[in-house]
């Protein structure tokens, strides 16, 4: 290990201070055992990908030689940054590792500030149960390597947390929104377009306000369809061409083997593949089987959602932030739907919808914890805020 890995470590631990939002030493533990899970995560994947085949190898030993392609965004940036590193500062591949780790568990550590603030606005005590959600296997395995992966999880958790409070919070938007292009460019179109749609659905903000979003997303999609249109070689303003796009790449899915291949798949396949696959009858290893655990919990989330849909509907129309999330995620799984072949590959990059999810999971937990309370006689006048109902999450 080189300086490089040291840096890299160093800042992991570093991002602990941005989870730590009450300087309490409980509040310190969670956050060092959640570095720990991370860390642990990625050194296995660090030896998974020894034995196995992996992107994260093909980014580092390059044999096809890409790093010395001309400069393009998403998968050339990844190499040509990883090369970097090895050409400056002889950084080895574990060092590289410890790099990306630092920059997913920076995405973990502002989820915790994103559920903190839910909480609060919400007028409910700190839940830490809240936090078992950041230990999820995969959030902690596919954002602790060298890719793609970790930056984008950290840009997608940025971007959520700037969405509750944007006027204030507007630059690290922008930020968010710039990380994504350098990764994965078609995503920040997406939360463009989440935000646009968002800002103009619900009847709580007024015309001032909707207005003023409107221009920050079209901001948005005027700075985000160049380069995805560069990345992607497709004119996404043209119904056509995108058409022919997604019709050539699922063709060439189409005739990718494994018996985990979806390539010849409906649609409504496809959806229910990626959000529950692998279950436990189609896990072939122990990945597999931790992986089919997961999605237990998964279809345990999506039940809940359903039984109190009457208070989730409230919050969709009522709080623009809720409305993002659920159609940031929407567009990011009908996406990776249309292009999905694989299991692995779903379970992998769906990890990019999860700082959505789970602050809606966090607010509707939120929101019947406060229900209880009102109901129980525990609302103490002054102390926590009217019914939610009357004032619900702050609208940006």
């Amino acid at each position: 290990m080189t300086v490089v890995g040291v840096l890299g470590l160093l800042l992991g631990v570093l991002a602990i201070g941005i989870g730590r939002s009450q300087a309490t030493s409980s509040r310190l533990v969670v956050c060092a055992a959640l570095f720990a899970a991370h860390l642990a995560a990625s050194l296995y994947y660090y030896q998974y990908s020894m034995t196995a085949s992996a992107d994260a190898w093909s980014y580092y030993f390059d044999p096809m030689s890409l790093s010395s392609s001309p400069f393009s965004l998403g998968m050339i940036f990844v190499f040509k940054l990883v090369h970097f590193m090895k050409a400056t500062t002889e950084a080895t591949y574990l060092d590289c590792f410890f790099v990306f780790q630092s920059i997913g568990f920076a995405g973990n550590m502002i989820l915790l500030r994103v559920f903190d603030e839910i909480g609060a606005n919400i007028g409910v005590p700190e839940n830490r149960g809240y936090f078992v959600l950041l230990f999820l296997p995969s959030v902690n395995f596919w954002t602790g390597a060298i890719g793609k992966d970790a930056p984008l999880f950290f840009a997608v958790s940025l971007c959520v947390w700037a969405m509750l409070s944007l006027r204030r919070r507007i630059v690290y938007f922008c930020l968010a929104l710039f990380v994504m292009i350098l990764f994965r460019a078609h995503i920040a179109l997406m939360a463009a377009t989440a935000l646009a749609l968002s800002a103009f659905i619900g009847s709580t903000a007024s015309l001032g306000r909707k207005a003023g979003m409107l221009v920050i997303a079209i901001a948005g999609l005027w700075f985000t369809i160049g380069p995805v249109e560069n990345t992607l070689n497709v004119d996404v303003t043209s119904v056509d061409a995108v058409s022919t796009f997604l019709d050539s790449k699922n063709s060439g899915f189409a005739t990718v083997a494994g018996t985990t291949s979806l390539g010849h798949a409906s649609f409504p396949v496809r959806v229910f593949s990626l959000i529950f696959r692998p279950f436990f009858f189609d896990a072939g290893n122990i990945l597999g089987v931790v992986a089919s655990i997961e999605n237990v919990g998964v279809a345990l989330a999506l039940l809940y959602l359903i039984a109190h849909a009457r208070d989730l509907m409230m919050l969709i129309r009522r709080v623009l932030f809720i409305r993002f999330c659920l159609l940031f995620a929407i567009v990011i799984l009908f996406s990776l739907t249309l292009v999905y072949y694989n299991v692995g590959l779903g379970l992998r990059q769906r990890v990019m919808a999860f700082p959505m999810i789970f602050p809606v999971l966090v607010a509707m937990w939120s929101l019947r914890r406060r229900q209880a309370a009102a109901e129980a006689g525990r609302v103490q006048q002054g102390l926590v805020p009217g019914p939610l109902r009357n004032r619900p999450l702050p609208e940006v």
